[in-house]
């Protein structure tokens, strides 16, 4: 079995009926993965996400604004800073989210404990996640190399 092959059926694994050490993997990686990159690699999974997950992503980034100390303001400030309405990312509005997770990018703090909490509360979004993303969460479910080059 190649790579690729082994790839999908591990996503595939991790994505079924909301594996708790799945969700634990992804929270660790977001946790200690470079938040420019997270941003990123979220961003383009963004497309891939049902909007159950969306509005999870939305609601968690704006909460995670609201909650942080680092951050001088609420969600509503931040979207409003991203150039974007809160209810439009509230509702799941894959653009808004992009915009919101851009700006997230000049507050790593909240930025990774909402794609953290993203992970824990929502398992089986793992799946719809960029392959850059979900090659280094699987490194973390397996415990292999994968995780110690993440770091």
């Amino acid at each position: 079995m190649g790579f690729m092959d082994q790839f999908a059926k591990m996503a595939e694994g991790m994505a079924g009926g909301g594996d708790q050490q799945a969700a634990n993997a992804a929270s660790e990686h977001v946790e200690n993965a470079d938040p420019s990159e997270t941003a990123d690699h979220l961003a383009q999974s963004v497309p891939n996400m049902d909007r159950g997950a969306l509005v999870s992503l939305g609601t968690q980034l704006l909460h995670h604004f609201t909650s942080n100390s680092s951050f001088a303001g609420n969600g509503n400030d931040a979207a409003q800073a991203a150039g974007v309405d809160p209810s439009d990312v509230k509702a799941g509005d894959p653009g808004a989210i992009q915009s919101l997770l851009q700006y997230a990018k000049q507050n790593p703090q909240v930025l990774q404990s909402a794609a953290s909490a993203f992970m824990q509360h929502n398992p089986g979004a793992i799946a719809s996640l960029a392959p850059g993303l979900l090659q280094g969460i699987m490194g973390r479910f397996g415990g292999g190399a994968a995780a110690q080059d993440e770091r």
